[in-house]
């Protein structure tokens, strides 16, 4: 097997000519080159003494990396480890470079093109510089790579945060490689991220304290409530675009780090990063969000950049959360299941409880990441949960929800649907060098960032992480590399599939175009309008950027707008009828045969002289045996319709059988002198009644009565027991013993007591005492 690089002995002369030996990474192996340090682009570029400046730096650097990476292994390694301006070119350049998520510098074709060629090289050096094994015979010891790379300081966290904000959105495979490398081999990065964290804790409060918050983790807290100022509102419009800047470069700093290398989770969850950071977004985002739509600036371009601007810091904070959870908490769920994973859901219902108190960061949370999912998760291991816990945590974040919560837009593709590309080319928020929104400066970047413009690589085409690759480096050609490309970090816009407004709302948005961009035609603004989905900022800012969709190129930017005549001129014309455009919808239509139009009966209306109808259905009616009732309609009289004539019963056969005799019509139901027509003499209901349950025959009035019956009636009247005419009958009603049965008669007498008992006793009382007073018989 070859030498390693640090085992290797070059032979020499020395100045007396004497043969000796040095190690291959020696300084005295050094060539002699000076790397220019990186600067940004000047402001003005208008400037063009400054600009030319700057395009000769630019193209310096571009020379001295090309050369940089021709060199042989042994004396590349002698660069990197002993020329500091070397380091000193790579560090300026992380720090200041403008990132892939910000742009705010519109160069002209000649410096973008060379900016990228430099952001290209640099990444490809880094790349060579974090590989200790580029081909059997040129590689390191793993162990003493490590130390290289510690002791020169060749990386160190901050640099590895930047790189992971310039190239992991094109290149994250690859620089995930190289990352993990470079933790594998030299262990000390770990403890040099856990020495950053508590830094990064010390920012997001500064951050806090500058707004006028106080951390919800301050020991007063238990004291107090969280205190606030009104320094957001008070402060500069430049400080104010500077907190929200930095705010932005730290939360995706440090979203796209763990993105990059998910084995950092861990370490951030030690020290309880996702607590501190829901009490951070809870205290300092709906602040910003409120002095935002509160504070006046100069152009609405400017607002809108820091809309986004939060947008993005809102997302990458969210994103965080959830990166760690899911890496120290789910993950592990996921992969080893069983009883095993009782103390990854503790620890998981411990954050979550942790931050129940944070209610907006809990709503904006769930529109992103479903509680349910985790507890679906959970709940498919073996492992007891709590339940009333998780149900407990679950319904916490539905009232939060509920109160501060927004659902998710539906995302539209600009990619499919629209007319600007069919065949699914990129959208103009993915094409285009440096496509971004706004032209301002400024805001410091986190851990030595910097902001704006920038870009994403993509896979490089060689490059062996570690010995058990075994693939060459010797390529650097660059194949596959996405530096062409800056890519924008990726936010909810409603594409071209959004459903298109109404009338007025498209007056709004093109009046809103009109404001910013005068000298744009209304017809081009509303083709403009159409072409990205009636998305305001992503119009405007493809006019400010130069980057209209193709089919947009040949169009004329000062084409008006056609009018429209308005139809709806009334109520009358705006209604919404289940007649509009029929045959006499006189509102609509301008001729309507007002010959079908008439009131009341026509005179020559023979459509009800067709009996062809009532005929058929005698042949049904013979089919079910109802002849009778279809012979109604065979000898069907000719008459006139008379529209006042009530037919409702016309169809039911009443008393058509019947033979109209008195005694027929009284057979049913014999007939009973009304209680009102009766004279006193006359026979009372109950008893005609009572002789009627007896099955007997009225007697016969005789004119002349029978002594003998005069003398038996006197006779009664004295022993008191005579009533009316007649003799009062007993009507037995207790009958035999219960079980025993009851007799017919017992039967009909209780049916008849019951029904009659109103009339004796004292339940006519009222109605007797009436009876009187009405005939004069009481003094009032």
């Amino acid at each position: 097997m070859s030498t390693p690089l640090d085992k290797k002995q070059v032979p020499f002369d020395d100045s007396s000519g004497k043969r000796d030996h040095l190690p291959a990474l020696h300084p005295k192996w050094l060539e002699k080159m000076v790397f220019v340090a990186y600067t940004l682009p000047p402001t003005d570029i208008t400037d063009r003494g400054q600009y030319e400046q700057w395009l000769e730096r630019l193209k310096f650097i571009a020379e001295d990396l090309h050369w940089l990476l021709q060199l042989p292994h042994d004396k590349f390694w002698c660069q990197a480890v002993f020329n500091e301006s070397l380091l000193t070119l790579l560090d300026t350049y992380l720090r200041f470079s403008p990132r892939s998520y910000d742009v705010i510098y519109d160069l002209p074709n000649d410096g973008r093109e060379r900016h990228l060629e430099v952001h290209r090289l640099v990444f490809m050096t880094c790349v060579r510089m974090a590989t200790h094994k580029e081909s059997k015979d040129d590689h390191i010891t793993p162990n003493v790579f490590g130390d290289i790379l510690y002791e020169n300081f060749i990386f160190d966290v901050p640099k590895l945060l930047d790189l992971c904000v310039l190239y992991g959105n094109g290149n994250g495979a690859l620089l995930t490689k190289m990352i993990t490398n470079i933790f594998t081999q030299q262990p000390k990065y770990a403890d040099d991220l856990r020495a950053t964290i508590p830094t990064i804790i010390q920012v997001l409060e500064n951050t806090q304290d500058m707004c006028g918050v106080t951390s919800s983790f301050a020991p007063e807290k238990l004291a107090k409530a969280r205190s606030k100022d009104p320094r957001l509102f008070t402060m500069t419009i430049k400080e104010f675009q500077d907190v929200i800047f930095y705010l932005a470069d730290t939360a995706i700093t440090i979203s796209n780090f763990l993105d990059v290398y998910p084995p950092a989770a861990h370490i951030f969850h030690e020290f309880k990063f996702e607590q501190r950071l829901a009490s951070f977004y809870e205290g300092i985002v709906p602040e910003i969000q409120a002095a935002l739509k509160v504070r006046e600036f100069e152009t609405m371009s400017h607002k809108r950049l820091l809309k986004q601007k939060l947008h993005q810091s809102r997302k990458s904070l969210q994103k965080i959360f959830h990166t760690i959870l899911g890496h120290t908490c789910i993950e592990p769920v996921l992969e080893k299941g069983g009883e095993e994973v009782a103390e990854n859901i503790e620890d998981f219902l411990h954050t979550m409880s942790a931050v129940l108190g944070e209610r907006r960061f809990l709503a904006d949370y769930e529109s992103r990441y479903s509680f349910q999912e985790y507890a679906d998760i959970m709940c498919q291991t073996s492992c007891d949960i709590d339940e009333t816990q998780v149900q407990y945590i679950h319904d916490a974040i539905n009232s939060a929800f509920a109160t501060f919560g927004k659902r998710k837009k539906p995302k539209g593709a600009m990619s499919a649907g629209g007319r600007t590309s069919p065949d699914g080319s990129p959208g103009p928020l993915e094409e285009g060098a440096m496509g971004g929104a706004g032209a301002l400066g400024g805001g410091a970047g986190a851990m030595g960032g910097g902001c704006a413009m920038g870009g994403g690589a993509g896979a490089l085409g060689a490059g062996a992480m570690g010995e058990a690759d075994g693939e060459s480096m010797d390529d650097y050609s660059g194949q596959g590399y996405r530096g062409d490309v800056y890519q924008t970090e990726d936010y909810d816009v409603q594409g071209a599939c959004a459903p298109r407004p109404s009338i007025i709302e498209i007056d709004s948005l093109i009046s809103s175009v009109k404001d910013l961009l005068p000298e744009l035609g209304e017809g081009f603004i509303e083709v403009l309008l159409e072409e990205f989905g009636y998305n305001l900022e992503q119009a405007i800012n493809a006019v400010l950027t130069d980057k209209l969709p193709p089919s947009l190129l040949d169009m004329d930017k000062f084409m008006e707008r056609e009018t429209f005549e308005d139809v709806s001129s009334s109520l009358v014309d705006q209604r919404a009828n289940v007649f509009d455009n029929d045959q006499f919808d006189i509102f609509r239509k301008e001729n309507v045969d007002m010959n079908r139009i008439h009131q009341g009966k026509r005179a020559d209306d023979t459509s009800l002289d067709d009996k062809s109808t009532v005929k058929q259905l005698k042949a049904t009616y013979d089919a079910y045996g109802s002849r009778d009732q279809a012979s109604m309609y065979d000898n069907l009289p000719d008459y006139e319709y008379d529209d006042e004539y009530d037919d409702t019963y016309d169809t039911n056969n009443i008393g058509a059988q019947d033979e109209d005799s008195a005694e027929e019509l009284t057979a049913r139901r014999p007939f009973v002198v009304p209680r009102a027509l009766q004279t006193a003499r006359g026979p009372k209901r109950e008893e005609v009644e009572s002789e009627e349950s007896d099955d007997e025959k009225p007697a016969r009035d005789e004119f002349v009565q029978d002594p003998a019956k005069i003398h038996e009636i006197a006779e009664q009247k004295r022993s008191g027991t005579h009533r009316g005419s007649g003799i009062r009958q007993q009507h037995d009603v207790v009958g035999k013993q219960k079980g025993h049965g009851q007799e017919k008669d017992v039967i009909k007498n209780r049916k008849f007591k019951e029904k009659n008992k109103a009339a004796r006793g004292n339940h006519n009382r009222r109605a007797g005492a009436d009876r009187k007073r009405g005939r004069g018989m009481m003094a009032i």
